[in-house]
This record gives C-alpha cells, structure tokens and sequence, in this order.
C-alpha cells in the first residue's frame, strides 16, 4: 500500500474520469499466453479493499470479483493481502481468517486466489501512533495468519518463516538509484513505503525478493543490481499493489515464475519467487524475455566454468502485439550487448550473443522502451568462475556499508530517527553492524578479486 496523499489523487482522479472503483477497465482478454507452459503469470500484491482502504472505502471486493478481475491479463495465481499491520485497511477482521495457508474455495484448475499478508507501520504521512522505518514487507505462503508487531523488520520476517512462509520487500522503485547515483542515491528521508532495511535482511539471509510495484521504475533494477553485484540472490518479482493503483487491471505489473515440472500450486509459485525462477512485466500479459545461457540453463540457474571463458546467450522476446524495443543483455549490472527488434504474434525476435566472464558474476536480460525503460525484465543466470564467490563490485558492497553507516547514525539517540527504535534499538542496530561487516568483508574480496583478475 502506498501514500494516502497519492491514493487521494487517485480517487480524485477515477471520479473525474467515470472510472469505476470496484472493476478496473479492461485490456482485451486473451487465451494466448506468451510464456512456455512451465511459466505461471501471477500478481503478488493485491488488496481488495477500494481505493488503498481509506477513508473512502465502503466495500471489499469479493472472492468471486477478484476471480473475474484475473481474467482481463489472463492471471493464473493472484496474492491477496491481508493488512497486517497498522489496521490502515477497513474490515481488515474479515480478512485475517481467510489467512488459512490454504487455496481459497473459488479458485479454479487455472486461477488461484490465495490470501497471505503485507506488513508495514508507515513512518512518514499517518496520523496512527506506531511507526516503524524499515519499510513494507511481503509475506507469501503463510500456513497461519496474525498480527505481530515489531519495531523492525527482523522479527517480522522470522515470524513469517516460523508459520511456513517467505517475506520481501515491496516499494523499490521509491528508491532514487535511477536518478541519484551513488553516494547520493542514500535514502536520507523518510516517506510512506521505502524500504530502508532491505540490505540488511538480504545480507543476513531474511528476505528471499524484491518487488517493483504500482507503475515501477528502473530504480527498483538499479537495487536488484547492486545487491546481485555483492554475492546476494533475492527474487525479483513486480505486481501491481491493486487497489492502490487501481486504475489498472490486476497483472498490469505481473511475475513470471517457472514451475520445472510444470504443475502449478501456490506452494510452487512461492518457491520459485524464492529460488529466482522469474521474468518480471510492467506492460501486462503481453510480453515474456526467454533467456538461455548455454543451451539450458534459465533464471534461478548457475552455470560452472572450471576457466575464464564465453557463455553463450540467447534472448526470445515474444510478444502478442506488434512491438519495437531494445533486447539488451546486463552483466554485472552493465549492458554488454543490445539489438533493436521488433516482435509480434508468431514473430519473436531473438538476440543470440556471448558473454565473457573472467570472474564469478551472473547476466541477466531486460527489454526496454525508451520512453518508459524496463517492460519485461528476467531474474538473474549466476555464473561461477573456478568455484570463486560472487564479488563482482566492491564499490557497491561500499555503498551498502554505507547506506548502513548512515542508518546507524540516523537511528541512533541524537538521530533523526531516534524515535523509532527507542524501545528496541540494540537488537536492531545488531542487526544493522551484523550486515554492516558482511557487506565490508565482500568489499574487501571484491577488490582482491579484481586484482588476481585483472
């Protein structure tokens, strides 16, 4: 969920327009599917109360409505949320039981509705007494629901973990990284959803994705990349945060996720978030980029190289409609190679290509637009060089030390965070130094590594 302030706009703005609240407007429904038939389109974050929930709600949509909403970007799974945290939605009692770690009863053979929880106590523009910094949190595949709270996100995502599910962190793109590049791209003030504790519950294992959300930008790559670049391997997963961006159809924003044996369950869907296995869209159920490095291997994979050498790479962009863009290969979190193509039904553009690599690293390829940036995006291919870790930056493992310098400082007694960690401000700032030394000591062998490896 976002911003109140902009959620207003937003109603303000359907009203004028003639737009309905209860029923985006539809794309044109399709039984065409772009993607191979052991990949599952699926939006990870949708609410269903209208209008972010706010003051100008008077209904939650039903089951059944979200099971027709799923149709216009022909969605085979949808996550919905239940608010977990600060109460912000209305009737948010009806929707905690429904938190059952079970499918609900609608769901067909080919549409799976399943509620799971979004936790976050907005710091920043909200008038309820508990704030909390770390930012908006994901929770998917829980076997049981609840309330808890905690002043950060560690022992959110542990609670999560303990009743059989995963957490992320939703809201990247509200970093600046595509506009400010580093050091300028630290988060030095506060706002509704960013998510200010995402490199520390990476580092230390407690946050298995990131997601791009309501419209997305290429800040929420920049993020991906650079934590890629540090040995790190979250899922990157996009969806639309309906109804806070409800002037769209569900599965505006949509994630891929391969299921290898091809037979879906929610189960599996989870896991592959979880295991890298995606292709994320921010333009619907339009498009899908087909990476192949080596014949094989595909997002979530590795790839073995017992020297320095090529891989080889293939990029499939299939569309349904008539397009132009750029298919563009990204090593290391740098374009390496490009081509301009066009697609449409029957007529994939392929881009095949090589990359070298003389240390451990991991590629990835996006399709961008030159007006709007990324519109299909895949999870990264890991290649490793001779067995060595992944130290593919040490001026990004840098920027994360000191992006948790600077947390330390704010939070600390005198900071301008002070507040928020009055009650527990050492187990949190434990946790802060605890990533802090990982993210130095991957620095450190970054450098070493780029010295052997000229």
């Amino acid at each position: 969920m976002e911003a109140t302030g902009v959620t207003g706009y937003r109603h303000f703005l359907a009203l004028f327009m003639g737009v309905s609240l209860l029923v985006p407007p539809v794309l044109g429904q399709t039984a065409a599917r772009p993607e191979p038939s052991d990949w599952f389109a699926g939006d990870a974050h949708v609410h269903r109360g209208i209008g972010c929930g706010r003051e100008h709600e008077k209904e939650m949509l039903t089951a059944q409505q979200l099971l027709e909403m799923m149709k216009p970007n022909n969605l085979a799974v949808i996550s919905v949320l239940s608010d977990i945290g600060n109460g912000e939605l209305k009737y948010v009692e009806k929707d905690l039981p429904l938190m059952t770690g079970k499918d609900n009863p609608v769901s067909t053979p080919d549409r799976i509705l399943h509620w799971d929880a979004e936790w976050h106590y907005d710091p920043d523009g909200v008038t309820f007494d508990r704030k909390v910094i770390g930012g908006h949190l994901i929770l998917l595949g829980l076997k049981q629901g609840g309330q808890p709270f905690a002043y950060y996100t560690y022992p959110i995502l542990e609670w999560a973990k303990s009743r059989g599910g995963i957490g992320g962190f939703a809201h990247m793109q509200y970093l600046p990284f595509a506009f400010y590049p580093p050091p300028d791209g630290i988060l030095h003030s506060l706002d509704c959803c960013a998510p200010m504790e995402f490199p520390v519950e990476t580092a230390l294992g407690t946050s298995s994705f990131l997601m791009e959300d309501v419209h997305g930008s290429d800040s929420a790559l920049q993020a991906y990349y650079k934590i890629l670049n540090t040995g790190f391997r979250p899922g990157l997963v996009a969806s639309t945060d309906y109804s806070c961006n409800y002037l769209e159809p569900l599965g505006t924003l949509l994630t891929y996720v391969r299921v290898p044996e091809g037979k879906l369950t929610y189960d599996k869907w989870v896991d592959g978030i979880a295991k890298g296995r995606t292709v994320v869209s921010r333009n619907g159920h339009n498009e899908f980029l087909d990476l192949r490095v080596n014949g094989e291997s595909m997002p979530g994979d590795e790839v073995g190289l017992a020297a320095k050498g090529p891989v080889r790479v293939r990029i499939e962009w299939r569309s349904l409609k008539k397009a132009i863009g750029r298919i563009e290969l990204v090593q290391n979190g740098a374009v390496v190679a490009s081509k301009t193509a066009e697609a449409g039904p029957g007529s994939p553009a392929v881009f095949e290509t090589t990359a070298d690599f003389r240390r451990s690293g991991w590629i990835a390829a996006r399709r961008m637009d030159w007006q709007n940036g990324h519109q299909t995006h895949t999870g990264a291919v890991f290649v490793i060089v001779h067995g060595q870790p992944i130290r593919a930056s040490a001026s990004d493992a840098e920027f994360f030390v000191q992006w948790i310098d600077d947390l330390i400082q704010q939070t600390s007694p005198g900071g301008a965070w002070s507040t928020f960690l009055a009650d527990d401000r050492e187990a949190a700032q434990d946790r802060y130094r605890k990533a802090r030394a990982i993210f130095a000591d991957r620095a450190r062998e970054a450098q070493s590594q780029a010295q052997s490896n000229p």
